[in-house]
């Protein structure tokens, strides 16, 4: 996730507890970042991406997603 965020907001590293919108991430970049979720996860993150603007956040999003079958966040 960290990987995915760092690329998309061309950055070296991004920590787990950054905002990434203080980070610079507008909509096009949540666009991106849904994709490559999507994508690598199989979880759709569309509806939190701006209310859990951190990776740790993310991750346990896609995290209870996938524990509980629900691809849909």
């Amino acid at each position: 996730m960290t990987a995915i965020c760092a690329k998309v907001l061309n950055r070296d590293t991004v920590g787990p507890d950054e905002d990434l919108v203080a980070l610079g991430m507008d909509s096009v970049a949540a666009v991106e970042i849904v994709t490559s979720v999507e994508a690598t996860y199989g979880v759709d993150v569309v509806d939190v991406i701006f209310d859990t603007p951190t990776v740790s956040r993310l991750c346990d999003v896609v995290r209870g997603a996938t524990l509980s079958g629900v691809t849909d966040a």
